[in-house]
């Protein structure tokens, strides 16, 4: 059986076998990426979105989708595009680790555009969801994951259509042999590579395409149409390096090992603010800390700075600067905090290598932070995985606050907390459509 193939059947299996506790937690995160894409909307980056959807033509035709991320109504396409890119943009959207991927970004916009295209329930969508996590994560998992930052291979951009591919074959009924059709489609196009410098639009656009192309290949599958299904062995091992590894055991579904971000920046920054958060915690003076250096697993150097000038938000969310500032002024949860100019008075923040904590790597995202205090003393802590994920979870109602606080939500207010227990209860939705388009119409009331 080829590596699609057994993708194939994997999502599948997934969803058919999930128990209540993983149909629960697909709902959340359904509700945790609507909330990073409501951030996004706010981003530079949505202004230019806009613009390019208005400059190419993306005009207002019968039965078009109204999104979040976008004024007006819009082609399944776009929809599906806009919101991918503003889920990922501040960097805050649910992720796994050890497969380095960002399954949120790549699935959840397809499973919701598609499902309220196609007026398909909740129910519906939380089994894409589950399906479309599994593969996109399992593809990870399998090729490498973090080491394939060392080749300069993003790994969302690279299978990220994957997911969206077999959630969409889901909504859609897709068999077996059309499912593994539409992910041989997917894999065709599948690329993306690691920014070196400035992040800028492009990596974020990745995101986006992805999961637009994913979409794309499930309903050209459809329709009949068919591609290698041998892509993901001999051609993907060339192209990456490294051939698939066996299936991973599989005793549960992958969904349940992502991870909720605390935080709106670059993940491996997370766990070395975790650390200052419990070295404050012990009641020592971090606060007035002269110095900070963190030290990180090598691959995750990768995609991590120290720049105190970064050249736009998608750059100071990779900034170690921008993390302990943000830190330092109790805003490490607050998107606008990487959006404006770095306050005086941040210390000296420095990157270095734990050769340590590579070991722990793909499962664990692990920090080692040193600091040298305002009286001359030199402090340390190390943390083994930053909060959210599997061996730190972020409490559901921690979860469900972050969602509040972005869009702006009081915890007293009906209409929001009937919208959000709704969101909370996917498996009793009858129609998707109606609870994208209450959000919206909260959104802008």
């Amino acid at each position: 059986m080829s590596v699609l193939e057994e993708l194939a059947r994997r999502g599948r299996r997934a969803a058919g076998q999930a128990d209540a506790g993983t149909r629960s937690l697909a709902a959340l995160h359904v509700l945790d990426t609507l909330g990073c894409v409501v951030a996004g909307s706010s981003h530079p980056l949505a202004a230019q979105l806009a613009r390019f959807t208005t400059d190419t033509g993306d005009r207002r035709e019968p039965g078009e989708l109204y999104t979040p991320a976008l004024a007006g109504r819009h082609t399944l396409r776009t929809t599906v595009w806009a919101e991918s890119v503003l889920a990922h943009a501040d960097e805050y959207d649910a992720l796994h680790p050890a497969a380095a991927v960002v399954p949120a970004a790549v699935v959840v916009p397809a499973a919701l555009a598609v499902a309220d295209r196609e007026g398909r329930p909740g129910r519906a969508v939380v089994d894409a969801v589950i399906s479309g996590y599994e593969v996109v994560v399992e593809a990870g998992l399998r090729f490498g994951g973090p080491r394939l930052y060392g080749t300069a291979w993003w790994p969302t951009a690279v299978f990220g259509a994957l997911g969206s591919a077999a959630a969409t074959a889901s909504l859609l009924d897709l068999d077996h042999g059309e499912t593994t059709a539409a992910l041989g489609l997917a894999a065709a196009g599948l690329g993306g590579l690691l920014s070196a410098d400035e992040l800028g639009a492009g990596h974020y656009l990745l995101t986006g395409r992805a999961s637009a192309d994913g979409t794309e290949a499930a309903h050209l599958a459809r329709i009949g149409a068919r591609a290698s299904g041998t892509l993901l062995d001999g051609p993907a091992a060339a192209a990456l390096g490294t051939p698939a590894a066996p299936s991973s055991p599989g005793a549960e579904p992958h969904l349940n090992d992502c991870a909720f971000k605390a935080y709106p920046c670059a993940r491996p920054l997370h766990a070395a603010l975790d650390a200052l958060e419990t070295l404050a915690v012990q009641g020592l003076p971090v606060a007035t800390a002269r110095r900070v250096e963190i030290r990180l697993p090598g691959a995750l150097l990768r995609f991590v700075t120290a720049d105190r000038a970064p050249t736009g938000p998608t750059e100071a969310a990779a900034s170690a600067v921008f993390a302990v500032a943000a830190w330092l002024h109790g805003a490490a949860a607050d998107v606008g905090f990487f959006r404006g100019a770095l306050p005086p008075g941040v210390p000296e923040v420095t990157l270095g290598h734990a050769p340590e904590l590579d070991a722990h790597l793909p499962e664990r995202w692990g920090a080692r932070v040193i600091v040298d205090l305002a009286d001359g003393r030199r402090v340390e802590k190390e943390v083994l995985g930053g909060g959210g994920g599997a061996a730190r979870p972020l409490p559901d109602e921690a979860v469900t606050d972050k969602f509040r606080r972005i869009v702006g939500a009081d915890e007293g207010d009906d209409l929001w907390e009937q919208w959000i227990t709704q969101c909370l209860s996917l498996d009793t939705v009858p129609d998707i459509g109606d609870l994208r388009h209450t959000l919206c119409r909260l959104l802008r009331r």
